[in-house]
């Protein structure tokens, strides 16, 4: 059996005056953490399928979230962070784990942490982010766009004001909003509503990012089904002509935003 070790991911920081504590996590940014570990060692599909056994706890020392897992993992943890650190860069690593990274950065910077990566392979850090860190991607992986979302809104608030929303074509998302955004008309929690945002989108699979809202639009799920598959019978032939979607989709949004 092959020897295990860890990856540490250590994020400090305040709640409030006082020093960030495991208790003061929600699991929702447990799960985040957990998910984004997980793909930034094995970002494809297969890769996921076929992953070695991943342990996970959380300590004391601001928050400190342990991954148990096998040396060879940790290997190319370490070389990846050490690499990100000694470039100043994002540009060299795929889509998925450039992503991830970025996000870590958008949390640093949203609420002053900052997350130092280790393992168990050396005291030393691998790679640190913050505040005045810039770990971004330069490369033109996504498009500045609007959207229309409709879903079931589930939370909302916080020290930066935002909302989540339940969708069916992206799952579960989170929008920034102004505290006047959030407190104008009737309360919407728990409800189903439609709402214009601006944002990011993936120009790889498609899912936004960096969201904010725009406005509130009346949600109506009634439709004509007459109309609509008349509509569908006028499109099919056309695009059935289509023989690479996803290809074809990226080309409109690149092209309505050039």
């Amino acid at each position: 059996m092959e020897e295990r070790g860890y990856i540490e991911v250590k994020v400090e920081g305040k709640v409030g005056n006082k020093p960030l504590k495991p208790e003061d996590v929600d699991i929702a940014e447990i799960k985040d953490i957990i998910s984004d570990v997980e793909s930034f060692l094995y970002p494809g599909r297969a890769e996921k399928a076929e992953r070695p056994h991943i342990s996970y706890k959380i300590e004391e020392g601001s928050a400190k979230h342990y991954f148990h897992l096998p040396i060879s993992a940790i290997f190319l943890f370490n070389g990846l962070t050490g690499e990100i650190a000694s470039r100043g860069t994002l540009d060299f690593l795929d889509f998925k784990r450039a992503q991830i990274i970025e996000k870590f950065q958008r949390k640093a910077l949203e609420k002053n942490y900052e997350i130092t990566f280790t393992n168990s392979l050396s005291e030393a850090k691998t790679l640190i982010i913050n505040k005045d860190t810039k770990y971004v991607s330069v490369a033109a992986n996504f498009i500045e766009t609007e959207l229309i979302l409709y879903g079931k809104i589930d939370a909302e608030g916080g020290v930066n004001p935002n909302f989540h929303i339940e969708t069916k074509e992206y799952g579960r998302l989170t929008i920034s909003a102004t505290v006047e955004q959030l407190l104008e008309g009737e309360k919407r929690l728990y409800k189903f509503y439609g709402i214009r945002v601006s944002g990011k989108q993936s120009l790889l699979d498609g899912k936004p990012d960096d969201l904010k809202l725009l406005n509130y639009i009346e949600y109506n799920p009634v439709f004509n089904r007459t109309e609509l598959d008349l509509l569908i019978e006028r499109a099919t032939p056309n695009l059935s002509k289509i023989t690479d979607v996803d290809a074809w989709l990226n080309q409109l949004r690149a092209g309505a935003y050039a």
